[in-house]
C-alpha cells in the first residue's frame, strides 16, 4: 500500500508541476533566509551572512533536481520537456518541418493503403463468434477452386464427424420489384442450418431454419432476411419490415428479419443484401435447378469444428472418407472421374470465409507491399538526411549542453523525440493519404456495372498497423542523427559549426541506396506499365469501335428456355430494324469476363480416327454474331437467318478447326457432342441434336483472357432452348451512344417488364478485364515518381551541403588557376559516381523483383534493353539536374570571399 500511494503521488505530481515548483521555490527561499538570519545573529554583516547561508545550503539547482526526482517521474517529465522544446524548434523551421512531415506521410500513407487492401482481401475475419473454429471445404485443382456441388455437400454432411454442423452458401443475383420497377439486387442463399453454425443472432426478427429450407418454402412460403445496410437504405430502418412481402424473381417472399450489422456474407467482396433459403434456388435457376446436379459446382461449404477438434483432424477425416464422398456425389462417374478428375477435395481454415479476390490479388498485393516497403525506406533515408542537415546548424547548442554536463542519453533522446514528433505528424497525414489511396484502389477493382467490392473504412487493426509503421519510421529516420548528436565533442563543436554535417561515409552509402531503391521502383513501374500497354494493344479477335454489349436477365419473367430463345431473337430483330444499327446478335456468354465454358466434342477423320476434346468452348449465337463482334470469317460463311430451321450448323475457331480436322478443309464436315463414339458403330449413337455441320472458320478470339491463348471455339447457331433466361446482346453501330440507345429502345418494345439490362461498351469491358494490371501500373508509377523526387532531393541536399563545406577549398583551387568548369565537373562527377553505383545495385534488385512478379508480367522482363534504357535515362536525368544546381553554385564561388570564409 505505501508503494501504491507513493506511485499515485508521483502521478498526481505530473499534473501539479507549476504549483509544486512555486512551493519548492518558497521552501528553498525560506531555508536560505533562516540561515541568513542565524548568521546575522552571530554578528555577520547581511551580505556576508547571505553568502555564507548559500554556501552552507549547497547548490540550489542540484537540491531542486533531487527533490524533483523524489516527488515525480523524472523520465516522463524530461520527455515532456524534450517534446515541448522539440515543438518550439520545429516551429522555428516551418519549411524543414513541412518537407520532413510530407516525406514521412507519403511513405506511411502508401504502406497504410496497401495494408488496408490486404486486410480487407486476405486478413479480415468474418464478423461471427469464434471465427477461428470455422473451416471451409474446397474442390481444387492447383489455384483453381470452383466450390462444391449439391450432392457433394450432402455426402460431406453424412461423413463428417468433427463438426457441429456444415452449411452451404451461394451468391445470387436477384430481380426485386421496387415501386413498380424491377431492379438487380445482390443476394445469397444459405442452408437452413447456416445461422446456427455461424452462431449469429438477428438484428431484427428471426432467422429461417431447416424447416424453412424446403421446396416451396414450407407452409408459410419462402422467407427472406435483409442485409443491415439494405434495410437502412431501402426501408429507412423501419422496424415494421418484419412480415412484409417482397417480390423476388416473380415469387412473393416474406421478410423474416434483418441480419446483424457488419455481416455481409461469407464471400469477401460480395455483399449479400438479401439472404434466402437454399431451396429458393429452384426459383432462381428454373427450369434447370442445380441443387441435385452432380456436375454443377456452385456452393461455398463451411463448417464449425467441435471444441476439441482442429483443422488437422478435419483434414484427416476428409482424407479417410474422400472415396465414399466422391462415390456418393457422382455415382455415375461422369464428372468427378471425367471432366473434373484433376480436382480434389480439401479443407482449410474458414476464418476469413471464401475470397475469390484473395486468389486474384494475393500476388499483386505481395509485390505492392515490397514496393511500398522500399518507398518507406527511401522516405526514412531522406528524412534522416534532412534531420542531419538541420542539426548541423545546431552543433554549438549540443556542444554547450554537453559541456554543461548534459548526458549523452539526454541529447540522444532530444533528437529522437523531435523525429518522433515529425513521425506523429506524418502519422496523421499518412492515415488520411492511405484512406484516400485505398478508396482510389478499390474504385479500380469492380467489374463492369458493379459497385466497389470491399469496404476500406479505417479499422482498429489498420490504425494499429499505421501507428507501428510510424514508430518504425521514427526509429529508422532518427537513430543515426540522434547518435551523431550525442557524440558531439564539446571543444570541437564550440570551435566549428559543422560537426553534425553528413559525413562523406554517410553519403557514400545512403545516396547509392536511395538510387538503388529508385531503380527498383522505376523498373517495376516500367515493367507493369509495359504489361498493361501490351495487353491493351493485344489483338482480342474483336473490333471495339461502336460495339456495345448488354447482360440480359429474364428470370423474373418466368420464361422457359424456348421462350427465352424466342425473346432473344425478337430483341435481335428489333435491334436490326432500328436505323443506324449495323449488326446485332445474342450469345450465351460475353467475352473477357473470366467466365469458363467447356464441353466434350469430337470429330471423325477419314479413316475413322476420332479427334476428341473435353475443353472446347461451346458458344450459342444468333445470326449476325461475327459482323456484330467484328470477328473475321477466314473460310466459308457465318450462320444466316435461313439456317435456323434446317440442320444444326456451327462455325469453328481457327485453332479448333486445326485440331478437329488436321490437314483437311473443315467446311462441310461434322462435329459431334460427347456421348457416342462414331468409330465403333458409325453415327447411330449420336443424336441429331448433338451433330453440327461446319459451315465456316473464324479467326481465333480471346474469350477467356487477353493473357491466355485463344480457346478452341465452337460457335453453334442457337435453336429453341439453346439460350436460357440469362444471355448477352451485342450491337454495332457508328457510335457506342447510338448502340446503347438502340438496346434500350428494343427492350421497351419487346420486354418492357424485364429487369433493366446492364449495358457497357466493349472498351469498358476491356478496362474492367485489365483492372488489376491498371491498378498495379498506376500505383507503381506513383511510387516511382515519388522515389525519383526523393532521390533527386536527397542527392541535391548532400551535394549542396558538400559545396558549402568545401567553399574554402573550391576558392583555393580557383585561386591557384582552376577554371569554373573544373569545379562544375568535380561536383557533377561526385554525384554521378554515387548514382552509377546505385544503378548497378538497383538493377540487381529489379531482376529479383521480376522473378517474384513473373506471373504478373506479360511479354516484358527487366533485361529488355528498352526497360533498362528507360530506367537509366530517367535516373541520370534526375541525377544530372540534382547535381547541376549545386555545381553551378560551386562555379560562382568568389575566390577572395572563399579565402576569408570560416
Amino acid at each position: 500500500m505505501p508503494m501504491l500511494r507513493q506511485f499515485a503521488s508521483r502521478i498526481s505530481a505530473l499534473f501539479k508541476t507549476r504549483r509544486l515548483e512555486n512551493d519548492l521555490d518558497d521552501e528553498v527561499r525560506a531555508h536560505i533566509e533562516l540561515l541568513t538570519e542565524e548568521n546575522v545573529r552571530h554578528g555577520m554583516p547581511a551580505t556576508v551572512a547571505r553568502y555564507a547561508a548559500l554556501r552552507e545550503f549547497g547548490g540550489v539547482d542540484q537540491a531542486k533536481e533531487v527533490y524533483r526526482e523524489q516527488r515525480g517521474l523524472p523520465m516522463v517529465e524530461t520527455l515532456m520537456q524534450d517534446i515541448r522544446y522539440g515543438l518550439r524548434m520545429l516551429a522555428k523551421s516551418p519549411g524543414f518541418t513541412a518537407i520532413a512531415v510530407l516525406t514521412l506521410a507519403l511513405g506511411i500513407g502508401a504502406n497504410t493503403a496497401i495494408f488496408t487492401l490486404t486486410y480487407a482481401v486476405i486478413l479480415r475475419s468474418l464478423p461471427v463468434p469464434s471465427p477461428g473454429q470455422l473451416v471451409r471445404y474446397t474442390f481444387r485443382n492447383g489455384a483453381q477452386d470452383i466450390g462444391l456441388s449439391g450432392p457433394a455437400y450432402d455426402a460431406l454432411r453424412k461423413q463428417e464427424t468433427v463438426l457441429t454442423g456444415l452449411l452451404a452458401w451461394s451468391d445470387a443475383e436477384l430481380a426485386v420489384e421496387e415501386n413498380g420497377a424491377v431492379t438487380r439486387v445482390n443476394g445469397a442463399m444459405l442452408t437452413g442450418n447456416g445461422f446456427r453454425v455461424l452462431e449469429l443472432r438477428p438484428f431484427l426478427g428471426r432467422f429461417f431454419g431447416a424447416a424453412d429450407d424446403v421446396s416451396g418454402g414450407g407452409p408459410n412460403g419462402y422467407q427472406a432476411l435483409l442485409g443491415y445496410n439494405y434495410w437502412k437504405d431501402h426501408f429507412q430502418g423501419s422496424p415494421n419490415i418484419v412480415g412484409r412481402p417482397l417480390t423476388i424473381n416473380g415469387r412473393s417472399v416474406t421478410v423474416l428479419g434483418v441480419l446483424p450489422a457488419g455481416f455481409e456474407g461469407l464471400i469477401a467482396g460480395e455483399r449479400a443484401d438479401i439472404v434466402l433459403p437454399l431451396a429458393f434456388e429452384e426459383v432462381i435457376n428454373a427450369p434447370h435447378p442445380n441443387r441435385n446436379h452432380a456436375g454443377s459446382f456452385w456452393l461455398t461449404v463451411m463448417g464449425r469444428l467441435k471444441a476439441t477438434e482442429s483443422v488437422g483432424t478435419a483434414e484427416a477425416n476428409l482424407h479417410a472418407t474422400e472415396t465414399a464422398v466422391r462415390e456418393a456425389a457422382d455415382p455415375r462417374h461422369i464428372y468427378l472421374s471425367g471432366f473434373f478428375a484433376p480436382f480434389h477435395f480439401g479443407v482449410e481454415s474458414g476464418r476469413a470465409g471464401r475470397s475469390y479476390m484473395k486468389v486474384i490479388y494475393a500476388q499483386p498485393l505481395l509485390v505492392l507491399a515490397i514496393l511500398v516497403g522500399l518507398l518507406l525506406l527511401l522516405c526514412c533515408a531522406n528524412t534522416a538526411l534532412l534531420v542531419l542537415a538541420r542539426l548541423s546548424s545546431r552543433s554549438r547548442e549540443f556542444a554547450v549542453r554537453s559541456a554543461l554536463g548534459a548526458p549523452r542519453r539526454r541529447l540522444f533522446r532530444q533528437v529522437l523525440s523531435e523525429v518522433g514528433l515529425l513521425a506523429a505528424c506524418g502519422l496523421g497525414g499518412g492515415v488520411y493519404l492511405g484512406w484516400v489511396a485505398a478508396q482510389a484502389m478499390v474504385a479500380m477493382l469492380p467489374a463492369v456495372g458493379e459497385r466497389p467490392p470491399i469496404d476500406v473504412a479505417p479499422r482498429a487493426a489498420i490504425l494499429a498497423f499505421t501507428a507501428a509503421i510510424s514508430v518504425l519510421s521514427a526509429l529508422a529516420a532518427g537513430l543515426w542523427p540522434a547518435w551523431r548528436a550525442s557524440r558531439v565533442a564539446p571543444m570541437l563543436g564550440l570551435k566549428q559549426g559543422d560537426a553534425l554535417s553528413p559525413s562523406k561515409r554517410l553519403g557514400s552509402w545512403i545516396v547509392p541506396a536511395q538510387v538503388a531503391v529508385s531503380v527498383t521502383l522505376l523498373a517495376a513501374a516500367t515493367l507493369l506499365g509495359g504489361t498493361f500497354v501490351r495487353l491493351l494493344l493485344e489483338d482480342s479477335g474483336f473490333r471495339s469501335d461502336g460495339l456495345v454489349l448488354a447482360d440480359v436477365d429474364l428470370r423474373a419473367n418466368k420464361l422457359t428456355d424456348a421462350q427465352a430463345t424466342q425473346t432473344a431473337q425478337q430483341l435481335v430483330e428489333a435491334l436490326e430494324n432500328i436505323p443506324g444499327v449495323e449488326a446485332a446478335t445474342a450469345m450465351t456468354l460475353p467475352p473477357l469476363e473470366n467466365a469458363w465454358s467447356a464441353g466434350h466434342y469430337f470429330s471423325l477423320g477419314e479413316r475413322g480416327t476420332v479427334h476428341s476434346d473435353m475443353q472446347t468452348w461451346g458458344e450459342s449465337i444468333s445470326p449476325g454474331y461475327f459482323r456484330a463482334m467484328g470477328t473475321r470469317i477466314v473460310e466459308g460463311r457465318e450462320p444466316a437467318r435461313g439456317d435456323v430451321g434446317g440442320d444444326r450448323v456451327c462455325v469453328l475457331g481457327s485453332s479448333a478447326a486445326a485440331y478437329f480436322f488436321p490437314g483437311v478443309d473443315p467446311v462441310g464436315r461434322f462435329i459431334y457432342a460427347g456421348g457416342g463414339d462414331p468409330s465403333k458403330d458409325g453415327n447411330s449413337t449420336v443424336k441429331q441434336e448433338d451433330t453440327w455441320r461446319v459451315i465456316g472458320v473464324a479467326e481465333d478470339a480471346r474469350f477467356r483472357s487477353l493473357r491466355e491463348s485463344p480457346p478452341r471455339m465452337l460457335y453453334q447457331l442457337a435453336r429453341p432452348g439453346d439460350l436460357t433466361t440469362q444471355f448477352s446482346l451485342a450491337v454495332r453501330s457508328k457510335s457506342t451512344a447510338s448502340s446503347a440507345a438502340a438496346i434500350r429502345e428494343a427492350f421497351q418494345r419487346v420486354a418492357p417488364t424485364a429487369v433493366e439490362p446492364r449495358i457497357y461498351t466493349f472498351n469498358e469491358l476491356v478496362r474492367a478485364h485489365l483492372r488489376t494490371e491498371r491498378m498495379l501500373m498506376s500505383l507503381s508509377l506513383c511510387f516511382a515518381a515519388i522515389a525519383l523526387l526523393l532521390t533527386g532531393l536527397g542527392l541535391y541536399g548532400l551535394l549542396a551541403r558538400s559545396v558549402v563545406l568545401r567553399t574554402k577549398e573550391i576558392g583555393l583551387r580557383l585561386a591557384l588557376g582552376a577554371s569554373p568548369r573544373d569545379a562544375l565537373a568535380q561536383v557533377i562527377g561526385q554525384g554521378l559516381r554515387l548514382v552509377l553505383v546505385g544503378i548497378g545495385l538497383g538493377i540487381l534488385g529489379a531482376l529479383g523483383l521480376t522473378r517474384l512478379a513473373r506471373g504478373l508480367l506479360f511479354r516484358v522482363q527487366a533485361t529488355d534493353p528498352l526497360v533498362l534504357a528507360i530506367v537509366v535515362v530517367a535516373l541520370l536525368g534526375v541525377a544530372l539536374l540534382a547535381c547541376y544546381l549545386p555545381a553551378r553554385r560551386a562555379m560562382r564561388v568568389d575566390m577572395m570571399t572563399a579565402l576569408r570564409y570560416e
